[in-house]
């Protein structure tokens, strides 16, 4: 389990072979016996599998080819990782165990990705960023270990200085190195989160203002601003006409956005079926290219499924809210942050389509959730 959650970090073809592995795993240790009574305590094991069913419900229907519906069906696959990762979770050994190797892959991608900047490991940098992975995977990683060293240095005294030094790296790396946009707003969002989670209604007050005038400092006075300045311009130049040639970074969400619309209101209850939206979005928008998802999980699963599938995504992510609750404290908090996160990146993003993202999701949701309470009990095998 360490393995795979390292592998998402650094290697996809590690990450795929090690995900084989811990299905093969599953079945010999027989932890898939363990699902029964995971299902009936955890309604995020049970809203992941409904949501899997509708990809294959959806290969039923539609216009697209078998090769393009099943190429979605797999890709979504992650989506079964997590009651699958759940009955490995339900062993709070194996939840210890992720925690250490999720801090090690952090630690290791965030000095990775200063190495690169200095000119060291540049053979292994992804183009036009300093980071292994993409800027938007790169920046959603970066952003949620940013909160989850906050949590550490609130709750965990002896390592402050360590956890606080983390901390202000993985900030400078944020905002200053790799400037993924995606990435910076979840850390907003998880700032504003951690103030109501942690502090008084002095602390948020303050710690709005502090983040307040960093965000003006940073728009005003940074060059490393460009990007963010940028898709504020487009969005701007967007709303206003709609020009053409604001087709670009985030403004060309806005065309994506458009076009998963209008596919939405040509079949609005059942969608177009699995994997719909590449070959819908060709001929809404008459344009050729291949575009596989409108960047935005709530239209994707709306044009593919309708809004029974929309419906049930946003089921999905009320079950995150709704399991958080039955937590103690400390679990409950990351928990929220695992949501916040998934939620602001599904707006700007399809995160489940994409291999490194999805993967990652699937194994936080499933170490958060796994060991979940219900009216008291947990889940059988969970002391093991």
């Amino acid at each position: 389990m360490a393995l795979f959650i390292v592998a998402i970090y650094t290697s996809t073809a590690l990450a795929i072979i090690v995900s084989a592995l811990l299905g093969l795993l599953w079945i010999l240790t027989a932890r898939f016996t363990l699902l029964p009574s995971l299902m009936s305590t955890s309604s995020v094991a049970v809203w992941a599998s409904v949501l899997y069913l509708c990809f294959i419900a959806g290969l039923a229907y539609g216009d697209v080819s078998s090769d393009e519906a099943f190429s979605t069906l797999r890709k979504y696959r992650e989506l079964l990782f997590i009651p699958i990762l759940s009955c490995f979770f339900t062993n709070e050994r194996y939840r210890i165990f992720a925690w250490k190797a999720f801090l090690i892959a952090s630690i290791f991608t965030l000095l990775s990705s200063y190495l690169m900047d200095f000119g060291m490991m540049s053979e292994l940098s992804r183009p036009g960023s300093f980071s292994l992975k993409s800027r938007i995977t790169h920046s959603i990683f970066i952003a949620f270990f940013i909160f989850f060293c906050g949590h550490k240095i609130a709750d965990e005294k002896a390592y402050f200085s360590g956890y606080s030094l983390l901390l202000v790296m993985g900030i400078v790396n944020l905002f200053f190195i790799v400037q993924g946009r995606t990435g910076q707003l979840v850390f907003l969002v998880l700032v504003i989160l951690f103030a109501l989670q942690r502090l008084s209604k002095k602390g948020i007050l303050a710690a709005v203002l502090t983040m307040t005038v960093f965000m003006m400092l940073f728009l005003n006075f940074s060059d490393k601003s460009s990007r963010v300045r940028e898709g504020i311009t487009n969005t701007a130049i967007y709303l206003r006409s709609h020009d053409k040639k604001s087709e670009a970074g985030v403004a060309i969400r806005y065309k994506f956005w458009e076009s998963a619309l209008k596919l939405i209101d040509e079949k609005p209850l059942f969608g177009h079926g699995t994997g719909g939206f590449g070959a819908g979005y060709s001929r809404v928008s008459g344009n050729k290219l291949d575009i596989k998802n409108p960047h935005n999980e709530f239209l994707m699963m709306a044009v593919q499924f309708g809004v029974v599938g929309l419906a049930v995504y946003i089921g999905f992510l009320f079950s995150l809210y709704s399991d958080a609750k039955k937590m103690a404290e400390s679990e409950k908090w990351l928990a929220q942050g695992v949501l916040g996160t998934l939620i602001v990146t599904s707006l700007f993003n399809s995160p489940f389509l994409d291999h490194a993202e999805g993967h990652w999701f699937a194994v936080m949701i499933a170490l958060c959730f796994g060991n979940v309470r219900n009216n008291n009990n947990l889940i059988q095998g969970d002391s093991e």
